[in-house]
C-alpha cells in the first residue's frame, strides 16, 4: 500500500511536508523523547519465492535488492527504539487457485510473515505498489479463519521505502482493524508521515504502539 510519486520541487516537498503534518495533527517540528526508548524486538518470518521466475527463485539483484530494504527499515526504525530479528525461509511459494495464499507450512505463529517474490498478483497489489500489509481474519461461512500477521513485498514494483511502509502498517496496529477504503488512504498518508519524521532522527511513539503484539517483546537489558 506504498504510494510513489516523481520527484517534487524542494518548494514542492515543504508545502507537501507542511500539509502532512496538519493532516497527522502533531507538531511540525517535532521534538525528540528526551529518555532512551526501551528496545522492541520485532520477529520476522521472511520467506523468499522459490517458484518465482518458472521455478528459478529470486536473482541475486533481486536478494539484494530486499537486503537492501531491510536494512534500510532496520536503520531507521532504531532511532525509535525498534528492532527485528529476521528469520529466513527459502523454497517458499505462493497457491495461485483464483486468489493468492501462502501455504499454512511455510507460515509461523508470533510472527510477521513476509513473503518477498519478484510481483505481486493483482488480487494482493491491485495498484501495484510492490506491497500489501494484512493482520488476522475471523472465520466467517465460506472461509476459515486466518490467524497470520502477512506482509507481501513485490519486488518489481517496490520502491526503498515500500517494506518500511508495510512494516508501519502493522506497527500502527492497522492490521488489526476491518480494513476500508478510507481507513487505507488516511493510514498510508499518516504512516508516510510518521516515516519522514523518523527519518529525521524523531522516534515516533505510535510505531512503538506494536508492543502487545505476539509478534514483538521488549529486549531484556543486564
Amino acid at each position: 500500500m506504498s504510494s510513489h510519486s516523481p520527484q517534487a520541487s524542494p518548494a514542492g516537498i515543504a508545502r507537501r511536508d507542511f500539509v502532512l503534518s496538519a493532516v497527522a495533527g502533531t507538531s511540525f517540528f517535532g521534538r525528540k523523547s528526551p529518555q532512551p526508548l526501551g528496545p522492541i524486538v520485532i520477529s520476522v518470518n521472511a520467506m523468499l519465492d522459490g517458484w518465482a521466475h518458472s521455478g528459478k527463485g529470486l536473482g541475486e539483484g533481486e536478494l539484494l535488492a530486499f537486503k537492501r530494504y531491510q536494512e534500510k527499515a532496520r536503520r531507521e526504525y532504531a532511532i525509535s527504539g525498534i528492532l527485528f530479528d529476521i528469520h529466513v525461509v527459502e523454497g517458499a511459494y505462493l497457491r495461485t487457485q483464483g486468489y493468492s495464499e501462502i501455504p499454512e507450512k511455510f507460515l509461523a505463529p508470533k510472527m510477521i510473515n513476509l513473503f518477498v517474490t519478484d510481483t505481486l498478483g493483482y488480487d494482493i497489489d491491485r495498484d501495484r505498489t510492490g506491497g500489501c500489509s494484512i493482520g488476522p481474519r475471523p472465520r466467517r461461512p465460506g472461509f476459515a479463519g486466518d490467524p497470520f500477521y502477512k506482509t507481501f513485498l513485490g519486488l518489481r514494483n517496490a520502491g526503498e521505502t515500500t517494506l518500511e511502509h508495510e512494516y508501519a502498517h502493522h506497527f500502527t496496529l492497522d492490521t488489526r482493524r476491518a480494513p476500508t477504503a478510507v481507513r487505507n488512504s488516511w493510514a498510508d498518508l499518516r504512516n508516510d508521515y510518521l516515516l519522514w519524521r523518523q527519518r529525521r532522527g524523531v522516534p515516533i511513539l505510535e510505531f512503538r504502539a506494536c508492543a502487545s503484539s505476539d509478534w514483538a517483546k521488549f529486549q531484556e537489558t543486564s
